[in-house]
């Protein structure tokens, strides 16, 4: 984070709060930070922190409290940013909006709203702490939706190129982990994030679970799915954790790791060996038929390469069209004539149409698991590349908001 020497009027922003009479429990607490001129008080840090700590299930520790308040005025500081430029494109986030998400967000720890608030509130956290911090994501994904949605294009090439990449993959070591990954630029930065790695490490081994540690604390894309990576190979690891993540076993997390970026935590839930080149595969496949008047569409459908998700509606646009699955094969145990015919076929993708009669078919090749590693289809890739150059501009944009803003804070 870059602050710069504040200004005339950030310095009149302190002094005006630090002089005036109590009014409340927010007016008589200090000034953490001043963000574009707008204060950031110790009481909106001290509610974030304490609400961090609770959604992670993590003990209220001195050194993870304060852990926790650092973690909570980057992130106010940022949501400053965020909601401040979400404004100038006016975009605004309705009650009912936020409503939802918090709904949503009751739901998967199996309770209500209610509920949930009742759990800040014995803690000493107002749900607005946590309305505060939904809106800013709502406006700070629509801003970000908007502005690169429509120009983050995936090419055929790139799709085709990472379904190369993870069949080879396929060939390594595979590994099944959960990361927390903490940003860091300067030394003093990478000792920060150590230090806090080493506190939150702490708490997971007196039980405070990974994901939801991850959840609150890390900083990846992956933070939302509770750290989640699913199975990589070890050659998409950073070479400084790939050594570590080979002396991992199923159920160890590591120390933190220092990497060019930041500090990681990694978690081992599983390993397996790489499959040999031409071990068995197994496919999943369905047949679209259609009266042969309607090859045209069959052909459009098998080009589309969204593969069998949302088939059946994609089917209801052609009339006498049906889907028959055909469940799951060893692809060596195919019939010669399905195996020609699916010979060149990409993932999520379908065969060129046969007539047979007054029928037209398709075969559409849902998926791929070779040796027990799944190759996901072309319409799962196409979304995981998409998200991650989302991301990515995301990142560069908050990055550039931050280096232009006046941001000061108090020790």
């Amino acid at each position: 984070m870059n602050f710069k020497y504040v200004s005339a009027a950030a310095a009149l922003a302190i002094a005006s709060l630090a002089l005036a009479a109590p009014v409340s429990a927010q007016n008589a607490e200090g000034v953490a930070a001043v963000v574009n001129d707008k204060v950031i008080s110790t009481f909106d840090v001290r509610q974030r922190a304490t609400m961090l700590l609770i959604f992670a299930n993590l003990q209220p520790t001195a050194e993870l409290q304060q852990r926790a308040r650092a973690q909570a005025l980057r992130d106010l500081v940022d949501e400053r940013l965020q909601i401040d430029e979400a404004a100038k494109f006016e975009i605004s986030v309705a009650g009912d909006s936020i409503d939802r998400r918090i709904t949503d967000m009751a739901g998967r720890n199996e309770m209500s709203v209610d509920q949930l608030a009742q759990n800040l509130a014995r803690n000493g956290v107002s749900i607005g702490t946590l309305r505060s911090q939904v809106e800013a994501e709502i406006a700070w994904q629509r801003l970000i939706a908007g502005m690169y949605g429509s120009r983050v294009r995936v090419s055929d090439a790139e799709i085709e190129e990472t379904q190369e990449r993870i069949a080879l993959n396929a060939q390594r070591p595979q590994y099944e982990m959960s990361e927390i990954f903490l940003p860091a630029d300067t030394p003093q930065e990478f000792n920060e994030m150590e230090q806090g790695a080493m506190r939150l490490l702490e708490q997971m081994q007196q039980r405070a679970p990974f994901p939801l540690v991850a959840r609150q604390f890390s900083q990846a894309p992956s933070a939302a799915a509770g750290g989640d990576l699913g199975w990589i190979s070890a050659n998409e690891l950073a070479p400084e954790l790939r050594s570590v993540a080979e002396r991992l076993q199923p159920g160890q997390v590591s120390l933190p790791v220092r990497t060019s970026t930041g500090v990681y935590i990694i978690a081992m839930r599983n390993r397996r060996e790489g499959i040999a080149a031409g071990a068995a595969s197994i496919v999943s496949l369905r047949q679209v038929s259609a009266p042969v008047s309607r090859s045209n569409a069959l052909d459009r459908l098998r080009r589309r390469g969204d593969g069998c998700r949302n088939l059946e509606n994609a089917v209801d646009n052609i009339q006498g069209a049906s889907v028959v699955d055909l469940g799951q094969t060893v692809e060596a145990e195919l019939s010669a004539d399905i195996r020609t015919r699916l010979e060149g076929v990409s993932i999520g993708e379908g065969s060129a149409v046969v007539n047979n009669g007054d029928q037209a078919n398709i075969i559409m090749l849902c998926s791929r698991q070779t040796g027990g590693a799944s190759i996901p289809d072309r319409a799962q890739i196409e979304d995981r590349l998409r998200e991650a150059e989302l991301s990515m501009l995301a990142e560069r944009y908050l990055r550039n908001l931050r280096r232009e803003a006046t941001i000061i804070t108090r020790q």
